[in-house]
């Protein structure tokens, strides 16, 4: 990483030079000194710009990781659904067969 220089003494006689008193100019160029040292150079941005992407990558991941279990947990719930679903069928129409045989049976015996 490049850090950017900052000549503090020559800022310092400049400020000086120009009317500034010598305590004041030393704390101007103390702030401007920290600012400086926290500016975003490209070096700095492309190493956040590349964490931001492993995260985005990962929480991706992660993401589609949850979505196949959920699929996965949605499909055997429809898949349980479906069979009682058959099997209440199966047991309501085998029911309506002996009532309807039930129905016949009694009407054939009163002939």
């Amino acid at each position: 990483m490049v850090d950017t220089a900052f000549d503090t003494l020559g800022a310092a006689r400049k400020l000086k030079a120009a009317g500034v008193e010598a305590e004041q100019a030393e704390a101007i160029v103390e702030v401007m000194g920290q600012s400086v040292n926290q500016l975003v150079t490209v070096e700095r941005f492309e190493a956040g710009n590349e964490t931001l992407h492993a995260r985005i990558d990962a929480f991706q991941t992660e993401l589609l990781a949850r979505i196949d279990a959920l699929s996965t947990e949605l499909r055997a719930e429809i898949a349980r659904s479906l069979l009682i679903a058959v099997g209440v069928m199966i047991a309501a129409n085998a029911l309506m067969m002996t009532i309807l045989g039930i129905v016949l049976t009694g009407a054939a015996s009163l002939d």
